[in-house]
């Protein structure tokens, strides 16, 4: 009856729902997480003209932006996994190309993936000592990672939350792209 979802795809989105209703605030802007600061020394805009939001480190161009970040700091030597593909030009590369190097064992990816997931696992941390939700659904492009996402994600949420909290799971959407059709069904159903 008390969820909070969470959309990753090339931004973040969330709904809450408490004791069965959506909650949506008095601006109709409840559960836009992706616009939380989570960092103080970003120097480059989030698309809503802030700096340092979640959405900036969480999303599919979020991970992006930290395997490149992590690949700038690198020296010429520097390598990743061959055969992951997650570099074309030392520029061209998606989200699904990070998470599957990441996979791989590459360790850039892989450093990339565990940035974005412990944005995540801190910000769903602090939503969680305010809503106490009895679970956390993952949907998104980005969910598609499946367990190394979850597993990542539980690992920074455990330690930033309220004891009481610390086993609430994280689930990942099972209805994909057919989710807010589903959801803008029920909202017309009766109960």
């Amino acid at each position: 009856k008390s969820l909070m979802m969470v959309t990753l795809g090339t931004g973040i989105g969330g709904g809450v729902i408490i004791n069965g209703r959506i909650v949506d605030g008095a601006n109709g802007a409840a559960g836009e997480i992706g616009h939380m600061h989570v960092r103080d020394d970003e120097r480059e805009p989030c698309s809503c003209g802030n700096y340092g939001c979640l959405e900036q480190y969480g999303s599919a161009t979020g991970v992006v932006r930290l395997a490149k970040r992590r690949l700038a700091e690198l020296d010429e030597s520097g390598s990743l996994v061959e055969g992951a593909s997650l570099l074309v030009n030392r520029t061209d590369f998606t989200a699904k190309d990070v998470i599957d190097a990441a996979k791989a064992g590459d360790p850039v990816a892989t450093g990339a993936m565990r940035g974005m997931c412990k944005y995540l696992g801190e910000a769903l941390a602090h939503i969680s000592n305010v809503v106490d939700p009895e679970l956390f659904v993952i949907g998104g492009g980005v969910s598609k990672a499946g367990n190394i996402l979850i597993d990542l994600i539980s690992e920074y949420y455990r330690p930033r939350t309220f004891r009481e909290s610390q086993n609430i799971p994280f689930k990942i959407a099972k209805l994909g792209n057919d989710g807010g059709i589903y959801g803008a069904a029920r909202m017309v159903l009766p109960a």
